[in-house]
């Protein structure tokens, strides 16, 4: 071969690399342009309220800076019952508790508690985001989420217990937890979990979290990764809404958001990461105990054990009423019959929620009708002591969703979505929609839908 011959081959195999490349480039550019979003954070603060980023005496500056570069909602409304698990699950399938079939922090037993709480993936009805992100060759993670064990989680750390000792938030879970997650994390993240820092009563368990799921993000990269620091909520528990706990709580809940933004930017993921604080229900100041299976036992009706025939299963401010045979009309009667002959100022306490209502709600569709209380009432599930009593100080959730107390919030900044939304009102289970659209997923949600305008040419 002549030496000019082989030189324009050379150069003729170069020119065909160079044009690879550029081809590439512009495939890689391409998709980029049209799906900007390849991450999302999504925070859960539970007990989170609008007024913690809307009002400006409240301790966080993270959430602060990211309200006024990227998109909040005035107020987010939550399930019924407003209760954290039915949320959480409603957030990742955009479905009400009547199709995801998780209406309640744990599971109606009514022959009595076993301390056990809604924690397995299975028992979710619907399709989960989870299964979807893995349909599609994409990776997921989740930290301390509600009823995420077991399922297509990537690296998963999920939200369990043992019943004899539910402060303990880390000890069962490495029994469900990615194999070598925890370990690889402890050596290089957080230092030896134990139930001490990673305990419900003490701050430690979400800046402990925030650490964890920073680490992820920033060593693994996920498509999505999924958060809930849990103090907020058991602070307001504790000593109501405004207790000192709770702004301490707030700001620990925003210094470990600081520790995920530090993760983006130190992956280098700025330009790709979506970021999503929102919630799963408000709180309200406790008043007044109320006991209504206490009436069901004076009228004899209840049963006991295997042999019970009517209970109510409390909520925090619902209560809602099972039978053991769906078709005992005559028992529905009987304690229809009882809520109506109370006198005047018991009867102002609640309200009656029929089927047709809890329907409309996307409530439980195998209780028969709910309690819905008065603001500052909750109900308790004993068929002993007074009806009514003085409740212990503190706060609780599970009212209506639509009492201004029950709304939770939401902040979204990133690319994909449009600077300056301001949304009056969004629900938890438009969560679902919102993150598919980002992450160009092709997800049917129930009940959930995409707020217009928020997303980017949507």
């Amino acid at each position: 071969m002549l030496k000019s011959e082989k030189i324009n081959k050379q150069g003729l195999v170069i020119m065909k690399r160079l044009l690879f490349l550029l081809v590439g480039a512009f495939i890689i550019s391409t998709v980029s342009m049209a799906q900007p979003t390849r991450h999302i954070i999504l925070v859960s603060i539970d007990g989170f309220r609008p007024e913690f980023y809307l009002d400006s005496t409240w301790p966080v500056p993270n959430m602060q800076q990211l309200k006024v570069k990227g998109a909040y909602a005035q107020k987010v409304k939550s399930v019924f019952p407003s209760f954290t698990y039915p949320s959480h699950v409603a957030m990742l399938t955009g479905a009400l508790p009547a199709r995801s079939g998780i209406y309640y922090n744990t599971p109606f037993e009514p022959e009595g508690s076993t301390g056990k709480w809604n924690w397995f993936v299975k028992d979710i009805k619907v399709p989960t985001l989870w299964s979807s992100i893995k349909a599609a060759g994409m990776t997921s993670a989740a930290v301390e989420w509600p009823v995420s064990v077991i399922d297509d989680i990537t690296w998963n750390i999920p939200e369990i217990w043992d019943t004899k000792h539910p402060e303990d938030r880390i000890t069962e879970v490495r029994k469900y937890a990615t194999k070598g997650l925890i370990e690889e994390i402890e050596a290089n993240a957080t230092g030896k979990l134990n139930g001490e820092n990673m305990n419900e009563e003490y701050m430690s368990l979400d800046e402990n979290s925030g650490r964890m799921a920073a680490y992820i993000f920033k060593t693994y990269k996920p498509n999505l990764l999924a958060v809930h620091f849990a103090e907020v909520d058991g602070k307001q528990h504790e000593e109501g809404r405004d207790g000192a706990k709770v702004k301490l709580a707030v700001a620990t809940a925003d210094r470990a958001i600081g520790d995920l933004l530090e993760a983006i930017e130190q992956a280098k993921l700025q330009d790709s990461t979506v970021i999503i604080i929102t919630g799963d229900h408000g709180f309200m100041n406790m008043k007044q105990v109320l006991r209504p299976n206490v009436w069901l036992k004076e009228a004899q009706l209840m049963g006991e054990g295997k042999d019970w025939k009517v209970k109510f299963q409390p909520a925090g401010g619902s209560a809602f009423l099972y039978l053991q045979n769906p078709k005992d009309e005559q028992t529905l009667s009987k304690v229809k019959d009882i809520l109506n002959k109370l006198p005047a100022d018991t009867k102002k306490l609640f309200t009656i929620y029929d089927r047709k209502k809890l329907d409309a709600m996307g409530a439980d569709s195998s209780a028969v009708l709910a309690l819905a209380a008065a603001s500052g009432i909750i109900f308790s599930g004993s068929a002993q002591g007074p009806i009514v009593s003085l409740a212990p100080s503190g706060g609780h959730h599970g009212y209506d969703p639509d009492m201004p107390e029950m709304y939770t919030g939401f902040i979204g900044y990133g690319p994909g979505l449009n600077k300056g939304v301001v949304i009056p009102l969004m629900s938890v289970k438009d969560t679902a929609p919102l993150i598919a659209t980002l992450l160009g997923l092709t997800f049917k949600s129930q009940d959930g839908v995409l707020y217009p305008g928020l997303v980017s040419g949507k």
